[in-house]
């Protein structure tokens, strides 16, 4: 049994022998190393999972003196898990990488650093935009979940193919292509654990902090934490497409949802306003909102709002006719959706009026097919 002093001088507790907490000036932790190292190489991460004194601090910091924030942070996974591991599978990326997030952000798309970059992957201006997202005076798109998913996926890809190594090329994640290059040069390696004394001091810590991370999602329950799981109506929400100009305020008006939970739904909109756009964009709504909002384009005659959502009249007419609804999973592709209910990919994007292949997490689609041919769950 080890036992960790880690100097603490604002927050100051101390476990007594009998269990009593009074205030000192350090925080005292008992883990069992043997243990820790035991979970530590029981995990299954893209990256040599290494037992270090600061892999020890992070998980220190989240177990103990960090336990409010890490159970906030846990409570969010609900809400973002499903759609990072949803982008992940679509490029063939290790499912755990989802685990970054928690380092970059706290899981929070509203996250700004000094720097300036913001949302769940911080990522910069600059880059987001070489990544093909917007940032304007109307939307941010890094603080879309679905549009800063992509494209930060989409980055760690290329930087995974340019340096052969999930070590390395979250290293450039977090300080740059060039920075690690030069580090690869100095010290005559490709090995981040040889060459990490000439990276950025933030970046010699980061993959350390990418395994606590991992290592809270997997074990928290074992230090007694609770995820602190968010209102019911963002837990369990839908995501569609808009192409049309939407105030949120209009939203609000049509579903009854709060003002105040569409904008924590939908953080990218910096004036409170869906801007019109050719490709759509993304509009998150509680469950019971999209059906009052489904319900409202049915009888309004639509007014001008056009969004990807299977009409009712639709869903009806397939249903009477055998066909059936199924939800976009995390694993799933048009391809898989097909192959799983006996249909081709073209069949679906007809039924479905799609422009293209893409698909997105949850997204409402409508079969005909036979209930028979179908072998995949539909919700």
């Amino acid at each position: 049994m080890s036992l960790l002093l880690l100097a603490l001088p604002a927050i100051a507790v101390h476990h007594s022998a009998a269990a009593n907490i009074t205030h000192s000036d350090v925080y005292v932790v008992e883990l069992d190393e043997t243990l820790l190292q035991t979970r530590l190489q029981a995990l299954s991460l893209p990256v040599s999972v290494r037992y270090t004194p600061s892999v020890q601090t992070f998980i220190s910091e989240f177990t103990t003196y960090g336990k409010k924030g890490s159970e906030a942070m846990l409570g969010r996974t609900v809400l973002y898990f499903p759609v990072f591991e949803y982008y992940l599978n679509q490029y063939g990326l290790p499912s755990q990488l989802k685990y970054l997030a928690m380092v970059e952000s706290n899981l929070r798309p509203n996250a700004t650093s000094d720097a300036g970059a913001a949302g769940l992957w911080q990522l910069m201006p600059s880059t987001a935009q070489q990544l093909g997202l917007h940032v304007n005076t109307y939307v941010d798109e890094r603080r879309d979940p679905h549009e800063s998913t992509e494209a930060a996926v989409r980055f760690l890809a290329d930087l995974y193919k340019q340096f052969g190594s999930w070590e390395l090329a979250l290293a450039a994640y977090n300080c740059g292509p060039g920075n690690v290059q030069k580090a690869i040069r100095t010290g005559g390696s490709k090995d981040f654990w040889k060459i990490r004394e000439y990276l950025p001091a933030q970046t010699q810590v980061y993959v350390p902090r990418f395994i606590a991370a991992a290592y809270l999602a997997e074990y928290y329950s074992l230090h007694g934490l609770q995820p602190a799981f968010p209102e019911y109506d963002l837990r369990f929400s839908r995501t569609i497409k808009v192409y049309s100009q939407l105030p949120l305020s209009k939203v609000a008006s049509i579903t009854g949802i709060s003002i105040n939970v569409i904008r924590k739904l939908n953080p990218a909109y910096r004036q409170g306003i869906v801007p019109a756009s050719t490709k759509g964009h993304f509009l998150t709504l509680p469950e019971r909102g999209i059906l009052a909002f489904q319900d409202y384009l049915r009888w309004s005659g639509n007014e001008g709002i056009k969004t990807d959502l299977v009409s009712v009249e639709q869903k009806e007419t397939l249903t009477a006719k055998g066909g059936t609804t199924v939800f976009v999973g995390g694993g799933d592709s048009i391809d898989s959706i097909a192959s799983q209910h006996g249909c081709t990919k073209y069949e679906i994007m007809e039924w479905n009026k799609l422009q293209n292949e893409q698909l997105y997490y949850r997204q409402e689609l409508v079969l005909f097919v036979s209930s028979a041919n179908s072998t995949a769950r539909r919700s």
